[in-house]
Formats: structure tokens, C-alpha cells, sequence
């Protein structure tokens, strides 16, 4: 009996040019990771001295660019077409410092 090749299950892009010309995805993954980074050692910032003010607009704004930055990673991934990957960047800041200014505003006023 003749052997069957192997089936090799592969993304294809809805386009041709596939990612091309995403910078937008390029700058949202860069400063994800950076806030991970700078999250890790805020967070220990804050165990440290949890009532300083500023410790905890940073790790309040850290915590919301990070998390709707992989809001928009998890909808990329659901199929978001490339041509909504700049809004889907601009509308995570957007929405990350409309939180910021509600959540900080009614914490502080």
C-alpha cells in the first residue's frame, strides 16, 4: 500500500501581501512588551510603598495599555482585517486613557 504525504496545515493571509506595511502591529507589539516589562517592576514598586500617588497612576496605566493592547491582539487573531490594525491601535489608547482619566478622576476626586 503506497504511503499518503503528510498534510501540513497552514495560515493563509486574506491578501496577498499578507502583513506587509503593519507598522502599526510592529509599535503595539513593542510597547506591550515594554509595559510588561516596566509592569514587573512597578508591581514591586508598589508592594514597597503601595500609597504613593504615583506608583499607582503608573501601574494603572500600564495595566490598561497592556491589557487592550491584547484585547486588540486577541480580535487580530479572531480576523481582523490588516486595514483595522492602525484603528484597532489608536482605539486601545484612545480607550485606555478615557479609562485612566474616568477610573483616576473618581479614585481621587
Amino acid at each position: 500500500m503506497p504511503k499518503r504525504p503528510r498534510r501540513i496545515l497552514r495560515r493563509r493571509w486574506a491578501t496577498a501581501e499578507g502583513w506587509r506595511g503593519t507598522r502599526a502591529g510592529m509599535w503595539a507589539w513593542l510597547v506591550q512588551r515594554g509595559a510588561a516589562v516596566v509592569l514587573l517592576l512597578v508591581i514591586v514598586l508598589h508592594v514597597r510603598t503601595p500609597y504613593w500617588r504615583a506608583g499607582q497612576a503608573l501601574l494603572l496605566a500600564l495595566v490598561l495599555v497592556h491589557g487592550l493592547l491584547g484585547v486588540r491582539t486577541i480580535l487580530l487573531d479572531f480576523g481582523l482585517p490588516v486595514r483595522w490594525h492602525r484603528l484597532a491601535l489608536v482605539g486601545a489608547g484612545a480607550l485606555a486613557v478615557v479609562i485612566f482619566g474616568a477610573v483616576w478622576g473618581w479614585r481621587w476626586s
